[in-house]
């Protein structure tokens, strides 16, 4: 039988987290929190597996939660269920601004409380199986000794793998949100092959069987690379953004 999933309940009312986790505790694992800085200290010690968050706390709101939540690379993926009294269109506006997943109105319906937090951990799960098979085959990436990077369509960093954190100094998440040309291409090389990637993304032209620039290191160094560059696209067939994945040649000389 597998673990159940874990369902943090932040309330600074005491009445509000029982009532919820009464509703809820028959099929999840219930974990009670009373302030913004208590449900982002459960977060981390418990690892749950969705949030359900009051919007007014005395401490620190449930907007401000959020935001660190949704901010964060670790918990980026972490459903969260704002619960607030507030019915107005600018509260629900402030809530998606802050990267919330979904909203309950107070008083709770029973229903509705559980109908929602089964879906989003329906979803939930499905995030956790792709995350997994991708970090799979990140893995047989790091044993071939390939740096990996997958850049969005505007060059940030969204994935690096444990290789090229390696090679190039950084820790695990260190470099996820930079801009990968300024970040870490030398500057007479970065023009040109922004011009280059941006066209792939943009349709205009195709990218090269491959291309060979250096990296720079954390600590300034330069190594050079042999870089094989694929354009990545969603089920519809648009584009997202580029995959990187280098050969080290420093290794070579």
């Amino acid at each position: 039988m597998h673990d159940r999933d874990k369902v943090l309940i932040v309330d600074d009312e005491q009445a509000i987290v029982e009532l919820m986790g009464l509703y809820l505790k028959s099929d999840y694992e219930v974990i009670p929190a009373y302030s913004g800085q208590e449900a982002l200290d459960k977060v981390k010690s418990e690892k749950p597996d969705i949030i359900l968050l009051d919007v007014m706390m005395p401490d620190m709101n449930g907007y401000e939660v959020c935001r660190v939540l949704k901010t964060s690379v670790e918990t980026q993926f972490l459903p969260v269920v704002m619960v607030t009294a507030l019915s107005g269109k600018d509260d629900r506006i402030k809530g998606i601004e802050v990267g919330a997943d979904e909203f309950l109105g107070k008083p709770v319906n029973r229903l509705e409380l559980v109908t929602r937090v089964r879906s989003l951990l329906r979803i939930k799960h499905l995030q956790d199986k792709i995350l997994a098979e991708r970090n799979e085959a990140m893995n047989y990436l790091d044993v071939a000794g390939f740096i990996v990077f997958v850049l969005d369509a505007d060059m940030k960093i969204h994935l690096v793998n444990t290789k090229g954190n390696d090679i190039l100094g950084y820790g695990e998440f260190e470099l996820i949100g930079n801009d990968f040309i300024k970040s870490l291409v030398p500057e007479a090389t970065g023009e040109s092959l922004r011009e280059t990637l941006s066209q792939a993304v943009g349709g205009e032209a195709e990218l090269p069987e491959f291309t060979e620039h250096p990296v720079i290191t954390k600590d300034g160094n330069e190594i050079p690379v042999r870089w094989y560059d694929v354009v990545l696209k969603d089920n519809s067939g648009n584009v997202t953004g580029i995959l990187r994945s280098g050969e080290d040649l420093s290794k070579f000389q």
